[in-house]
């Protein structure tokens, strides 16, 4: 019985807190986690209704089925309904997103990735001198590459088959550049935004990181041509600013309809969240999101396929 009050009281504790999470930083990192919370008070409702509290059980169900509304729409596996209408295969296009973690060293692991996924554009994070070093072997498969690097060594590495111009730093941020380029696919042009935002930790740099996904969404509303934001955003789709994000941006999750997909840590599976993200505008249409096997990181790789 100890055991279900106790998971109980926590569910009960963050599904409250959750309100006061615009207002304090604490509380919006506890909003990512709206999944584990409802299994805390299922299973809390659980073991009380079967030691014999019903009362108490009651109000676990009532806690798991708050969070049901926000945990349902992620949990979704149908396919968006604008894949099947979808132009010609002549225009599609993988893409993949690493965040290689820079206290990674295994490199082997991130080319082997690449070369069995195959995509045609990579966007890697916390890219190193050494990690970009070590990549150097996929430039016989990647002819097309573009680097940043930030103020703590770190950047973001991108990696195309097909052609890349107007790559230029979109700003954003001085820890890793935002990376903005035009892809030329099979005479189609897409706008692609590759993107490391701030780990939300501490006052400052959770209103860095807010600042910069505002940002995003003010570049992304600017353009009219297809466009896809890639990278890790460190906020995940239970995060009003993630929302606000898709919304003053005109953009989409290229994860919706595809299921769950947390992406970190990787050391700790039953608190994955998704932070990293493809979000697609319109003229792009997904058929399929997914992550990759581990490579060695506190992240999970993404693989997107999308047609122009």
């Amino acid at each position: 019985m100890l055991i279900g009050l106790f998971l109980t009281v926590i569910a009960l504790v963050a599904t409250l807190g959750i309100m006061a999470a615009p207002r304090f930083w604490v509380v919006d990192l506890a909003v990512h986690f709206r999944l584990q919370y409802a299994a805390l008070a299922l299973a809390g409702g659980v073991i009380l209704a079967a030691t014999g509290r019903p009362l108490w059980a009651a109000l676990a169900f009532m806690v798991a089925a708050i969070q049901v509304p926000s945990c349902a729409a992620l949990l979704s596996a149908r396919a968006p309904a604008a894949a099947s209408a979808a132009p010609a295969p002549s225009s599609a296009l993988r893409l993949a997103a690493i965040n290689v973690w820079y206290r990674n060293h295994e490199f082997q692991r991130v080319i082997d990735f690449i070369a069995r996924e195959r995509p045609d554009v990579a966007v890697l994070a916390e890219v190193t001198a050494e990690w970009e070093q070590a990549l150097l072997p996929l430039s016989e498969q990647y002819a097309h590459r573009f680097v940043t690097r930030g103020r703590r060594g770190m950047g973001l590495l991108l990696l195309s088959r097909w052609p890349m111009q107007a790559a230029v730093l979109a700003g954003f941020s001085d820890v890793e550049p935002a990376v903005s380029a035009t892809l030329q696919i099979n005479g189609r042009s897409v706008q692609l935004l590759s993107v490391h935002t701030s780990w939300p930790l501490g006052p400052k740099n959770s209103a860095l990181r807010d600042r910069q996904l505002q940002l995003v969404g003010e570049f992304a509303r600017g353009r009219s041509g297809p466009l896809i934001v890639l990278g890790d955003l460190n906020v995940s789709p239970f995060s009003r600013h993630f929302q606000a994000l898709l919304d003053s941006g005109n953009l989409k999750s290229a994860a919706q309809g595809f299921g769950w997909q947390p992406t970190w840590p990787t050391f700790l599976p039953p608190a994955g969240i998704q932070i990293d993200h493809a979000l697609t505008g319109a003229g792009v249409f997904v058929t399929n999101f997914r992550r990759g096997s581990s490579v060695g990181s506190d992240h999970l790789p993404i693989v997107i396929d999308c047609v122009l």
